[in-house]
């Protein structure tokens, strides 16, 4: 596989260590954001790239997280092995809770957030002086759950 859930793993931990030990220094929070989309872009490819989109097709995505969500919606997951159960769309994912009992706080909402104008990931968020996006803990929060969530499915989930 070209992508992997290890790699987004990593990022994740960089950016949980930087917001640790820089709370509060100029730029922290933009590194934070930034390792936290990218966790984000990397674990939707791995999934995608699994349930068998080519690599090709992913890499044309490019870092259009609205557009990776689109084919999530276009997966299911099977083999769950509770009982015999029947295969479940895999947008079951944008539903998951990062801020419970907030409207906008599901992995959906917050990976499409740029339609809300927020700074658009990744050039806005490495360039400029003005960044305008959830906080950062929020979206390493995000990042943590769609992680947990791939890691917990990725065996199961396949192109419909």
């Amino acid at each position: 596989m070209v992508y992997s859930l290890e790699f987004s793993k990593r990022l994740l931990e960089a950016a949980r260590a930087l917001a640790e030990e820089a709370s509060g220094k100029n730029e922290a929070g933009r590194a934070v954001l930034y390792l936290s989309l990218l966790s984000c872009e990397i674990t939707l490819k791995a999934l995608l790239e699994k349930a068998g989109f080519s690599v090709k097709h992913l890499k044309k995505r490019s870092h259009d997280l609205r557009g990776l969500l689109k084919d999530i919606c276009h997966c299911e997951l099977t083999g769950t092995g509770i009982g015999n159960s029947k295969p479940f769309r895999a947008s079951r994912l944008l539903a998951r809770a990062v801020i419970l009992n907030t409207f906008n706080g599901t992995v959906g909402a917050l990976l499409h957030a740029e339609d809300l104008g927020v700074s658009k990931y990744p050039s806005d968020i490495r360039y400029g002086d003005l960044i305008s996006h959830f906080p950062p803990m929020v979206m390493l929060e995000c990042a943590s759950v769609l992680l947990s969530w791939a890691e917990d499915n990725i065996g199961m989930i396949k192109r419909i």
